[in-house]
């Protein structure tokens, strides 16, 4: 058995050797086999977190579009009460003027119901039930759109607290969405 010759020896090392090298070989290749996976794996985990960050801004885009839309109906409801409390505010300026016109008139009449001939004094006290009649209607007239006035008013701070609400998350949304 000494005497085997170190050619053979060489060779069987040398096939030992190769054998090895194989092994070792065959795990680089499984091991790069293995880290296409990995990239792959990384890959996906990529593409996942930005459809999670697409769709995220999907989502604040959409919050924000709501809550200018909100602000923009407010916005329109607010100037809608405006107007129709403008509209209200006029009534009540012509109004007032009308009652004062009737008050006058009605003093009148009934100074010339007390100055009156008997043949006169008919005509003259159908013209101040006339006048007394045209007095009241205006005196309900003027307190209904006092009321009007009222509920418009408090319409238009709440419209305007809504307003200011929907303004104070748009701003807050608005600091919360990063610089970028």
């Amino acid at each position: 058995m000494l005497n085997i010759s170190i050619s053979k020896l060489l060779t069987t090392r040398a096939v030992w050797m190769l054998g090895l090298g194989a092994l070792v070989l065959g795990g680089v290749a499984s091991g790069q086999a293995n880290r296409p996976d990995a990239t792959l794996d990384e890959l996906v985990v990529e593409v996942q977190a930005l459809r999670a960050e697409m769709n995220q801004a999907a989502a604040t885009s959409i919050r924000a579009q709501l809550l200018v839309g909100r602000l923009q109906m407010e916005d329109q409801r607010i100037a809608g009460v405006v107007r129709d409390l403008e509209a209200v505010q006029a009534d009540l300026l012509a109004n007032a003027q009308s009652r004062a016109d009737a008050a006058t008139k009605l003093k009148t009449l009934e100074e010339a119901v007390l100055g009156a001939a008997n043949d006169v004094r008919e005509e003259a006290e159908k013209q101040l039930n006339a006048a007394k009649a045209a007095a009241q209607q205006a005196d309900r007239r003027q307190q209904a759109l006092k009321r009007r006035e009222s509920s418009l008013a408090k319409e238009l701070q709440e419209d305007q607290a809504r307003w200011q609400q929907v303004n104070a998350r748009l701003e807050n949304f608005e600091q919360a969405i990063p610089d970028k």
